[in-house]
């Protein structure tokens, strides 16, 4: 597994650069080897920042044969005990100053410490389970996808593939990694044995765009958000010549962003990959090759190498249907607590998305919106994620939320007005069921995903 030690002198390349440190795939190995000389194979909870430290821990955890469990590290209390409730960890690695019930430390990682559990409780892990990560992001709901080194291992390997990635490249962590889309950067990075910049800092800090120059960055992985930011930001002429490859996936961007940054990072020689993917796929399911960027506007592309995506309902390539993927990198399921953790490969190798797509002709899917994000306005199904694509392609932020007869548009004071206009504009829905609200912010995950939860806990 790419996580292992490599004797042809590449683990001596830098593999991390924090804060002006530089540090080489050895010395990130030792400082993980270290931490986890002497503890059993059990499962670990890594509260995560985007840290020397986090990455340490959690690949000495891999090569230790323990079962990394990846946490928001900005968890609430209440989430955190909940989550520690469900799967009773036997290690959690959390900063040192923090005091945890019925842990006590037992290891120390710079500004981190490893945790043991004081009353322990055996729990049977399966053999081929080597990682969990949470489905919610930061909302501390405990389900997991349970995942294998195969499954990890085939997917970084489909990536590397096309994005074709080498040792020269220089990665940088403006995702968090408890995300699946920020670990799968950090995945790629070390496979290639490439390089990565560490921040924690906000994509809206003008400081890190200067640090991304200075570093030489080749690439850059973000979310609808991110580009959306990018939009209004000037990136420097030193900083796109340094650019190779930019990857979008975490969401549908609007078609016409998607023009715009293929042709923006074009003009600059930078390739652009539109990407889809779900984290129980490790967590890539496909992605649109940029020579054919603008002929397959709108879609999300063709699956990883090793791959298959068909409709669900016929099991045929072609199609509209529920997306159903097939492939080396599909999880072997869920769990939600601990007692979940013995099972076996309960997906085998095929995952339901859930997501309603077509594929054309050419093996092209285009996401047609989440099954689940399907309601009934006086019986007639309406598709929230459309609503949302067609008013934010006339220039609104927003975010669209709904249930049985009512759709609501969450929107910020200023564009209220114009709100309405458009609702009754695109849409004949009745007044009745159709709604624009105000929202002083529009939350998003920690992932820059629109918070659908927490509007609709609020509004509907």
């Amino acid at each position: 597994m790419f996580w292992q030690g490599l004797s042809d002198g590449a683990d001596d390349r830098t593999f991390l650069i924090a804060d002006g440190r530089r540090y080489s795939y050895n010395d990130v190995f030792r400082l993980g080897d270290a931490l986890f000389s002497k503890v059993d194979r059990a499962i670990v909870l890594i509260l995560c920042d985007r840290s020397p430290e986090t990455v340490a821990a959690y690949l000495g955890a891999l090569r230790k044969g323990l079962v990394p469990m990846l946490v928001d590290g900005e968890l609430t209390r209440h989430s955190l005990e909940r989550t520690i409730g469900a799967y009773t960890p036997r290690y959690i690695v959390a900063p040192a100053e923090m005091t945890l019930e019925d842990y006590a430390p037992n290891g120390r990682l710079g500004t981190k410490a490893l945790f043991e559990r004081s009353s322990v409780v055996n729990t049977s892990l399966h053999q081929d389970l080597a990682l969990l990560i949470p489905t919610s992001g930061s909302t501390g709901d405990p389900k997991c996808v349970r995942l294998t080194a195969n499954n990890i291992d085939a997917c970084t390997h489909s990536i590397v593939e096309y994005l074709g990635m080498t040792g020269e490249r220089i990665t940088v962590s403006l995702l968090p990694f408890h995300y699946s889309y920020g670990l799968s950067v950090l995945h790629n990075t070390i496979f290639a044995r490439a390089c990565m910049v560490l921040t924690n800092k906000s994509i809206l800090d003008r400081s890190i765009w200067q640090m991304i120059e200075e570093e030489r960055v080749t690439d850059l992985a973000g979310v609808p958000f991110t580009f959306e930011t990018l939009r209004r930001i000037r990136l420097s002429e030193a900083c796109l010549g340094n650019l190779v490859c930019v990857t979008q996936a975490g969401g549908r961007l609007a078609p016409e962003l998607t023009r715009h940054f293929w042709q923006y990072f074009a003009d600059h020689g930078v390739r652009y990959f539109t990407m889809y993917g779900q984290t129980e796929a490790a967590p890539r399911i496909s992605y649109v090759p940029p020579g054919q960027a603008i002929e397959k506007l709108g879609s999300v592309g063709i699956p990883v190498p090793g791959g298959r995506a068909l409709i669900a309902e016929t099991g045929e390539p072609i199609g509209e249907g529920e997306l159903l993927y097939v492939g080396p990198n599909v999880s072997m399921g869920y769990a939600s607590s601990a007692q979940d953790l013995e099972k076996g490969d309960e997906f085998q190798g095929k995952l339901y998305t859930g997501d309603y797509a077509k594929i054309d002709k050419d093996g092209f899917i285009t996401i047609v919106g989440r099954k689940k994000r399907f309601i009934k306005l006086h019986g007639i199904s309406v598709n929230l994620d459309h609503a949302e694509s067609v008013l934010k392609s006339g220039g609104l932020d927003c975010i669209v939320i709904g249930a049985e007869n009512r759709l609501i548009v969450c929107i910020r004071e200023p564009d209220a007005e114009r709100a309405q206009t458009a609702l009754k504009d695109n849409f004949n829905f009745h007044p009745s069921v159709a709604r624009v609200v105000v929202s002083e912010i529009l939350p998003l995950t920690s992932a820059g995903k629109p918070d659908y939860v927490t509007l609709s806990e609020r509004f509907l």
